[in-house]
């Protein structure tokens, strides 16, 4: 799928996820997060190859850049949204509305009819937006930090 301007979405390459990984750690610092900070999270953070050459993971690129990417796993027979990653100097240009547009897209051409979401506290507002429903959040080993989990229903 090709946007409006020069960026474009296409499916990832098994040997980039090295630098989705390096992506990944760049937009959680847009959250202050320090160096660090989701050491506890282990192995939950890091993109080995495997992850991209068997998943749908898309990269939204301009010029050849990286500027975002999102993910699908399957969770207990539903469709999550697993990763949905904007570079931190890329953040409030239209690039996570783009990457979320076309996930649903693919959702839909993945025969899906609703997916999930595990967000970040601090992207909860983002997808809330986009009119995903809220409906738990998850503990994770670090007792100030929790996974929300939105709902979005796909229509036809």
């Amino acid at each position: 799928m090709s946007t409006n301007d020069a960026r474009r979405i296409r499916r990832a390459h098994p040997d980039e996820a090295g630098e989705l990984e390096r992506l990944q750690s760049r937009s959680s610092t847009h959250w202050g997060y320090p160096p660090g900070y989701f050491d506890w999270a282990g192995d939950a953070r890091s993109i080995p190859d495997t992850y991209v050459r068997n998943n749908p993971v898309f990269v939204l690129e301009e010029d050849g850049k990286r500027l975002g990417f999102y993910a699908f796993t399957d969770e207990d027979a539903d469709l999550l949204l697993d990763k949905l990653f904007v570079d931190a100097d890329e953040i409030g240009k239209g690039n996570g509305k783009l990457l979320w547009q076309h996930a649903i897209q693919t959702a839909r051409e993945l025969g899906r009819s609703e997916l999930i979401v595990a967000s970040d506290p601090n992207a909860a507002p983002f997808y809330a937006a986009m009119g995903a429903v809220p409906y738990a959040t998850k503990p994770t080993a670090e007792p100030s930090w929790t996974l929300h989990m939105f709902r979005y229903a796909l229509s036809r």
